[in-house]
């Protein structure tokens, strides 16, 4: 079942700002450095996957 990326991409947006803030107010380690690079690497997946899946509308077509 793959995850709806509608779904993840507000939540791990609010996640990886949890993880950063953590990193710069209590503990700048390595540990949470990793942490926030595998949160950001999924952000981007989910990213993109929820761009993939714009489609076309009538007031896109009249903006151009």
């Amino acid at each position: 079942m793959a995850i709806d990326p509608a779904l993840r991409l507000p939540r791990q947006a609010q996640h990886y700002s949890q993880i950063v803030g953590h990193f710069l107010a209590v503990k700048n380690s390595k540990e949470i450095a990793g942490a926030i690079q595998a949160h950001f690497e999924r952000l981007e997946r989910y990213h993109a996957e929820l761009l993939g899946l714009a489609v076309e509308v009538d007031d896109d077509i009249k903006e151009k």
